[in-house]
């Protein structure tokens, strides 16, 4: 089954109670059978033990708690890369929030790593005001965590390849609207806006240049 499959038209999902709530699911997008692919925000009880197949590329970040990735701890804000081929067993001792991207992908994808959150590289934006750290960078997309300070306000900029937001902390702002905690975001190849913040300021995942060009 697909759902918002179609990368032309822009998507606004609020998940702001899942993450709230400690459990379930909220599936933001899935591809038909060719694809094999999904993206979903993940809540996970204390305790919980679950299995990822392998057969697809996975991209993990930890949006709350902990989780042990094969045994391996990772803290809020820590982002995993499983190239296809890697199968993977999760637990969460106290429970956990994730964003988890499964899919075919689109260049090759053979690298496999984990990035703690309490040791990521923060470098200054491209305005004042915003630190970025870079998770992965491909042939054509790059992941990144964006910090931004309160009352901060970046150019008008058009997204190449498109661009994937998830609010982590604070409320995320542009002409369009605002986005609590717990927003997904997706903007098709060659939109464009203003984003700022006001008085709370922002932490965001973003994905940029990674979606259907056609």
């Amino acid at each position: 089954m697909s759902l918002h499959a179609d990368h032309s038209q822009r998507i606004v999902i609020e998940a702001t109670a899942l993450l709230a709530g400690g459990r379930g699911e909220k599936i933001l997008e899935s591809r038909d059978a060719a694809e094999h692919g999904r993206i979903n925000l993940c809540a996970r009880p204390a305790g919980a033990t679950w299995a990822h197949a392998g057969t697809r590329l996975l991209e993990l970040l930890v949006v709350r708690g902990h989780v042990r990735v094969n045994g391996e701890e990772l803290g809020p804000s820590s982002y995993a890369r499983l190239a296809s081929g890697r199968p993977a067993t999760l637990r969460t001792e106290a429970g956990c929030v994730l964003y988890l991207n499964e899919r075919n992908p689109a260049e090759p994808a053979t690298d496999s790593f984990a990035l703690r959150g309490a040791t990521l590289k923060w470098r200054q934006g491209m305005v004042p005001g915003l630190k970025v750290a870079s998770l992965h960078e491909g042939l054509t997309g790059h992941t990144a965590l964006v910090h931004w300070a309160p009352e901060t306000r970046f150019n008008p900029h058009t997204h190449v390849g498109g661009e994937e937001i998830l609010v982590l902390d604070g409320v995320f702002r542009d002409e369009h609207g605002s986005y609590p905690v717990g927003t997904w975001i997706r903007s098709p190849h060659l939109s464009n806006h203003r984003p700022f913040t006001g008085p709370e300021g922002a932490t965001i995942l973003v994905k940029v240049g990674h979606l259907d060009v056609a």
